[in-house]
């Protein structure tokens, strides 16, 4: 070996340790959320109680309200995200949805297929 002018030296033959790959930092979640009533920006405020399995979120702004279950995997952002959900199913429940056209129909079907005697 000393011919060639290597030095042999204390690690050599030695595998080197992998280090431990850096820890993933976890993506920050929103904690705080828009009102989608007031419309007033980061004021709803998502508390997560896991003993009582109910995310509750509160604004406020407008004293905007919403309970929703929960288990231990859920984030207050899905908490909100059902919230909006629900929200959405409200307004197109209002806006005249299906439900609303098929009551008027039925509604004519009837003035036509009463007799009056």
């Amino acid at each position: 070996g000393a011919a060639l002018g290597l030095q042999p030296d204390a690690t050599m033959g030695k595998r080197k340790k992998a280090k431990a790959p850096p820890k993933k930092a976890r993506p920050k979640v929103a904690q705080v959320f828009d009102c989608p009533f007031c419309g007033k920006t980061q004021c709803c405020s998502v508390k997560m109680n896991y003993e009582n399995k109910i995310g509750t979120i509160l604004c406020d702004a407008c004293s905007a309200k919403y309970d929703a279950q929960i288990d231990r995997l859920n984030d207050p952002i899905d908490v909100y995200a059902e919230w909006i959900d629900m929200c959405e199913t409200v307004n197109l429940e209002g806006a005249g949805g299906s439900s609303g056209v098929r009551r008027a129909r039925d509604d004519e079907d009837e003035d036509e297929d009463e007799d009056y005697d």
